[in-house]
């Protein structure tokens, strides 16, 4: 006969997150879930307090955008769960699995405007994927599970579970545990594609005169991007990747032909337009992607594999949909154009790879860093150019949104053993909370935070965060006392007529050695390099602050005076 156990909710919660295959959690606490904290004290999850609920969720779902597992962000009620909400939306964007847990009035208290009381569902769970507010303490542990299921199956994404208060100090029967072994994350099989479709798909591929594939998250969520280049050489079809999804196709193979979205080099949009047929895999290819909808024009087909492929709202959907998990119907096209090659291979495969060659000479004639005379204040090519010739190997990069990121988007090489974190939500602060993320996760691996002023101050007490986690992160902060983007928008549409984008000066390498980190000054180009090679090589954590020419506003726009 089976025992049954006495857990309190909070365990039970913290059990099931257990065996869920949750490793880490990054909370800034609140007495409305002392209950669950309680619990993690004896768990094998490494909890981590951070300085603000925005950069616990961006480092729990840095976590799961690097690993493909899901950590876990508390906070308390609506104070905290709205603080939260910047890393839900990003999760969601960005098909991050995550699980937010958020503490909750007393359920004796609920709708009577109890302190900090909201109805945490309706309010912030509908950024997630799922959300439920758990009533009966028997259901604290099944709830639980039940959401990781959902944040993990299908298309992943974030869950909300609002806990009350005082549900998570009342005791349940729960039967034993299950072995340790059958404790790690059982992630759901990949739904195996059509034969027929996979098939159609080659076929449309091979007939097709400017074939293009545009890759995403899927690829790399799958561990196939060994696969995809394997594929784009038998198919004989170039690889673009989606924006801020860099790291689905090695950047220096000759079928690589850039990264859309913001910044992006002219002749990715150019190849773009010209293609026939289009292989959207593991992409839901989203508004910067598409270059605000504009692909795919009336006279490209477009052919999408995806988890859950189609698009909301009034989008043109794909005119032929495959869903399949990316390395899944990878494998398959690749046994179907091994034992057909005649087939379902490429008409006139020569004439496909002097077409490939041109492209590929326009996207490195087009993405080079221009080479200016060394001066001052940094020339942002300088950077990017000392980035690319420096960054290590294994490197993470994680990069907030604002607008030095557009040389990046450009510029930056991102090599087949190196990563690339971006939010596709745009979110600003997200680079130095997603960088600790990353360096928790995999302690002592290289990893570069790139931001401007305005995000990077945003959440930049993160920093003793960094320092009290020992992580090894290298944060370079792009600075030109403005937010650049929407000054750039501004000189183009309203020339002249500058509201609130002004920014005053920052001393950041003072802020970083205050929170107890190194710090380096760079204010001429002559200094970038030497500056990076000695950030990217030392372990803990160093604050670059870059003083940028504030003319440079964007890679395309230069002003002559501010």
């Amino acid at each position: 006969m089976t025992r049954s156990r006495s857990l309190t909710g909070g365990e039970a919660v913290v059990e099931a997150l257990v065996a869920g295959g949750v490793r880490l959690a990054f909370t800034v606490p609140g007495e409305s879930f002392l209950g669950v904290l309680d619990a993690l004290h004896d768990a094998p999850i490494r909890t981590v307090a951070t300085r603000h609920e925005g950069g616990a969720a961006f480092m729990a779902e840095a976590v799961g955008q690097f690993t493909g597992s899901p950590a876990a962000c508390l906070a308390t009620r609506a104070v905290g769960a709205a603080n939260l909400s910047i890393g839900l939306h990003t999760a969601r964007a960005d098909s991050t699995p995550l699980i937010a847990l958020v503490g909750q009035v007393p359920r004796a208290f609920r709708g009577r405007e109890a302190f900090q009381e909201v109805d945490q569902v309706e309010t912030f769970g509908r950024l997630c994927k799922a959300a439920a507010e758990v009533r009966d303490v028997g259901q604290a542990g099944p709830e639980t599970a039940r959401l990781l299921a959902i944040a993990t199956g299908g298309r992943p994404g974030p869950v909300l579970l609002a806990l009350p208060e005082d549900l998570l100090e009342e005791t349940v029967a729960v039967p034993p545990p299950p072995d340790r072994g059958a404790r790690e994350p059982a992630l759901p099989p990949p739904r195996p594609p059509d034969a027929a479709g996979v098939r159609g798909v080659l076929t449309e591929l091979a007939a097709a005169s400017a074939p293009l594939i545009v890759c995403g998250a899927g690829v790399r969520r799958s561990g196939a991007t060994e696969a995809l280049r394997t594929f784009a050489e038998a198919a004989l079809v170039p690889v673009v990747t989606a924006w801020r999804r860099p790291d689905s196709f090695d950047n220096e193979h000759p079928f690589y032909l850039g990264m859309t979205g913001l910044g992006a080099a002219p002749s990715v949009r150019e190849r773009l337009e010209r293609a026939d047929v289009v292989l959207a895999l593991g992409t839901r290819i989203n508004e910067i992607a598409t270059y605000d909808y504009a692909f795919p024009g009336p006279a490209t087909r477009l052919v999408q594999v995806d988890l859950e492929p189609g698009f909301p709202g009034d989008r043109r959907q794909p005119d032929l949909a495959i869903a399949a998990d990316a390395g899944a119907f990878l494998r398959l096209a690749l046994d179907a154009l091994a034992k057909e090659p005649d087939a379902l291979g490429p008409r006139e495969p020569e004439a496909r790879r002097r077409a490939i060659a041109a492209d590929r000479t326009a996207y490195v004639a087009a993405s080079t860093p221009p080479q200016r005379p060394a001066g001052r204040p940094v020339d942002p090519a300088a950077v990017v150019r000392a980035v690319n010739e420096l960054l290590p190997a294994d490197a993470v990069v994680t990069t907030d949104a604002g607008n030095f990121g557009g040389w990046y988007t450009r510029y930056l090489r991102v090599g087949p053993g190196q990563r690339f974190l971006g939010p596709t939500s745009g979110a600003m602060g997200y680079a130095l909370p997603a960088a600790i993320g990353a360096s928790v996760a995999e302690p002592g691996r290289p990893v570069v935070a790139l931001a401007g002023d305005g995000g990077f101050a945003m959440l930049m007490a993160e920093l003793e965060t960094a320092v009290r986690e020992r992580v090894r992160v290298a944060a370079l902060v792009h600075d030109n006392s403005m937010y650049g983007t929407i000054r750039a928008y501004q000189e183009r549409r309203h020339p002249g007529r500058v509201v609130a984008t002004e920014l005053g000066a920052m001393d950041f390498a003072a802020v970083a050695e205050a929170c107890g980190a190194r710090a380096l000054r760079v204010e001429r180009d002559a200094d970038v390099a030497p500056a990076l090679a000695d950030a990217f090589a030392a372990d803990g954590v160093t604050v670059v602050h870059l003083q940028l020419d504030r003319r440079r506003l964007s890679v395309d726009l230069t002003i002559e005076s501010d």
